[in-house]
């Protein structure tokens, strides 16, 4: 057989989606170089458990649940249906996008490849099963006393899907009590194709989702729902007055720290654009002091406050991420030259990213590729958090 060169297409949304959910490097929308996603992580998942930047509906975490439900009073076998559940994702998209129309913006998981009559590669169950582990919509594993991973389910299919033998109980009740927790009823029309289907959400799935909000890693009430039972629109930020009102005086230290943080980690972002920069276009080096100044102007009080040995309280794993913090907050506090950083940045990008570090001199390639943009700082979900309180309210 004569050896054969082919392509493999995907949209840049796909393909930035699929790498997210494999690994959330890009913990909050942008390049995370240098390592401070531990730190995106740590505040998130305290604050906001469950959420994921690649969620685009709380009703999503519902789509997933009534699937394998349908997948349990459809198919007992002992093999996993894979094919099964990409057809009802593919049926959900669908139904979607005949409420919402055919157009981007509506959050619809994979829109833009169904329109294309082609499968999505990241699917809504991937995205979403941490958030129905974390949130207690999944029963406990009898074999391991937690809430199952999706790829246990898959395997151990047969668990799931199976009655046990000699248990006279109801087969569908006993299955849905296997795998899933309380959960609201889907919609009448759930399993038509032709049935229009909404992210909006009836009063009590929202009253489900609100209690299982009330779920956190730490065993209290975590702050999103806390921020959810207010039943009212999230405030403007998340580091509003009305939010640290909701705050025990720990969470309001911590809560002051990740806002102290996420500036400090925003200077240090733009430090290494900066040096990217300069190596690609040293003409150039007035953007750099530009694009330095303003963010000094900004974030410059906030970093300066923080406290980075306490930092240990609310990150464990801060490990050498502590001291390349202290060395962006010392150029922080007089904000002058910057070269004497360029090799310390460059050992910690190439610790991180080995041969496909920008500050490598052999990644001049690479660096013409590279846009000067506005580096941000950690945002901590809060952008999909609010997307979510705002349906909960709604």
């Amino acid at each position: 057989m004569q050896p054969r060169l082919g392509w493999v297409w995907l949209s840049q949304t796909e393909r930035r989606a699929a790498e997210a959910a494999l690994s959330e490097v890009q913990a909050d929308g942008a390049r995370d170089e240098l390592g401070f996603g531990v730190v995106h992580f740590a505040y998130a998942d305290r604050f906001f458990p469950g959420t994921s930047v690649l969620h685009t509906s709380v009703r999503y975490s519902l789509f997933v649940c009534w699937a394998y439900l349908e997948l349990l009073q459809r198919h007992r076998g002992v093999s996993f249906p894979s094919n099964v559940l990409a057809d009802i994702e593919d049926r959900t998209g669908r139904k979607l996008m005949e409420h919402y129309g055919r157009g981007d913006g509506h959050g619809i998981i994979g829109g833009r490849v169904l329109r294309a009559d082609r499968r999505p590669v990241t699917r809504p169950s991937r995205i979403y099963w941490n958030a129905l582990k974390t949130w207690g919509l999944l029963a406990t594993d009898f074999a391991t006393g937690s809430p199952p991973n999706q790829s246990d389910v898959h395997r151990r299919w047969s668990d799931f899907a199976i009655v046990n033998k000699g248990l006279e109980v109801d087969a569908v009740q006993s299955v849905r009590a296997t795998l899933l927790d309380d959960i609201p009823p889907p919609p009448a029309d759930w399993s038509r194709p032709s049935a229009a289907l909404s992210f909006e959400l009836p009063p009590g799935e929202r009253k489900r989702l609100r209690k299982a909000w009330e779920r956190s890693s730490n065993g209290g009430t975590s702050l999103l729902s806390r921020l959810a039972n207010r039943l009212a629109p999230p405030p403007a930020s998340m580091y509003h007055a009305d939010v640290l009102a909701l705050c025990d005086p720990d969470e309001t230290e911590s809560l002051k720290r990740a806002q102290q943080v996420a500036s400090l980690v925003c200077i240090g972002r733009t430090l290494y654009a900066a040096m990217v920069n300069d190596m690609k276009d040293g003409s150039n080096a007035a953007a750099s002091r530009r694009a330095l100044d303003d963010v000094l102007s900004v974030h410059q009080k906030h970093a300066l406050a923080l406290n980075i040995e306490k930092l240990r309280d609310d990150v464990r794993k801060l490990n050498g991420l502590k001291e390349f913090l202290d060395l962006i907050q010392e150029w922080a506090n007089s904000g002058g030259d910057y070269s004497g950083l360029v090799h310390d940045f460059r050992v910690r990008e190439y610790s991180l990213k080995d041969s496909r570090a920008l500050l490598l001199d052999k990644s001049s390639a690479r660096r013409v590729l590279w846009s000067f943009g506005t580096p941000q700082p950690l945002t901590y979900r809060w952008g999909n958090v609010t997307g979510f309180l705002n349906e909960i309210a709604a």
